[in-house]
């Protein structure tokens, strides 16, 4: 029972004193979001074009459309992608996942942490995704390597979370295998991304240098693990100084040049740790720097693949004032076996 000489609150209201303000929270702050700005859904025969700073880290819809290009050319948080029938569809970078359930004969170039597909046919996918495509109650799905280059587009990787070189676009998960079948594969060597998908003729995104050219992509050009080139493997590593990524980039650009039949297969940027860098690079010379931060992981195989890589290796390092800052493997005997470890260390990073 309260005491009947209690007037804390009604003398607080009388004089005033009681802190009529409610408490501000940080979401009562924020911008209202119209979700419309950030749905495309029942488009027919048309074009949308979302340009940079437009989605901006915002989950993004895509549904009920029917021969329609859609261009997202912003980084998005999630996208879900329903019911959509022959369309065309960039998603530069996406942070999370991005979901295509009840979709046919559409083309699709996506770079995102999660890519999954469900109840979908006839979709042709160039991707660049950080983990592991998973595909389910879907067949006729066709998988490339991601395509893609405008000015913004390396900042809208960094905004997004993903790196350029962890991409695992031909590692495909089928949850739901047909015996004597196949739900998917990958698109033939001599496919280019051009004979599937094209950019609109707009001013804008020419002020954007906006290119499907394989050598202005901001991710690299991988061939993926199935693809087994007679010659060596070779394992080139570049350690943390601010530049790795730049150094990695030149000397696969370099690389193509100097050897055209020694093709990059996969590539990773992880962290490692002491115990790691001693089971890949068989020493523990590199015990600090890999200390430094992440690491640019490179497999290349082909003809005379390891005396390539050195040769490219070290005018790159040296141009760039970082000799100290590559690992190539010198050792045909065992380079396969540190390509091994170093993915499979990579991987485990993933999984977990």
């Amino acid at each position: 029972m309260g005491c009947l000489f209690h007037k804390g609150r009604q003398n607080a209201s009388v004089t005033g004193k009681e802190d009529a303000k409610l408490k501000e929270y940080s979401w009562d702050k924020r911008n209202a979001v119209n979700l419309k700005d950030y749905t495309v859904e029942n488009t027919e025969d048309g074009e949308v074009l979302k340009m940079p700073g437009s989605v901006n880290g915002q989950q993004f819809v895509i549904q009920n459309c029917k021969n329609t290009c859609i261009y997202i050319f912003d980084h998005a948080n999630t996208v879900t992608v329903d019911d959509c029938i022959n369309c065309k569809i960039i998603l530069a970078a996406v942070k999370g996942s991005v979901f295509l359930r009840d979709c046919k004969e559409c083309v699709c170039v996506i770079a995102c942490g999660q890519f999954r597909t469900r109840d979908c046919r006839k979709m042709d996918i160039f991707l660049c995704c950080a983990t592991q495509p998973i595909i389910e109650a879907s067949s006729s799905i066709h998988f490339g390597c991601y395509q893609l280059f405008y000015t913004d587009l390396e900042e809208h990787f960094q905004q997004a979370g993903l790196s350029v070189f962890n991409n695992n676009w031909s590692s495909i998960h089928d949850f739901t295998p047909i015996e004597g079948e196949n739900n998917w594969c990958l698109f033939p060597d001599t496919i280019r991304i051009q004979d599937y998908i094209s950019l609109p003729a707009s001013e804008e995104l020419q002020r954007m240098n906006t290119s499907l050219l394989e050598e202005k992509s901001v991710v690299p050009h991988t061939w993926g693990p199935h693809k087994t080139p007679t010659g060596e493997s070779c394992l080139v590593a570049f350690f943390s100084d601010g530049q790795q990524v730049q150094r990695a980039k030149a000397f696969i650009n370099s690389l193509k040049i100097e050897n055209p039949d020694c093709l990059l297969l996969m590539s990773k940027e992880i962290q490692m740790q002491q115990a790691g860098a001693e089971h890949v690079f068989k020493t523990n010379s590199y015990n600090s720097v890999v200390q430094r931060g992440l690491v640019v992981g490179l497999q290349c195989s082909g003809p005379n693949c390891i005396q390539s890589c050195q040769k490219v290796a070290v005018r790159i390092a040296t141009g760039m004032g970082s000799t100290g800052l590559v690992y190539v493997s010198t050792n045909p005997k065992i380079s396969q076996q540190q390509v091994d470890s170093f993915f499979n260390f990579a991987n485990m990073q993933f999984v977990a």
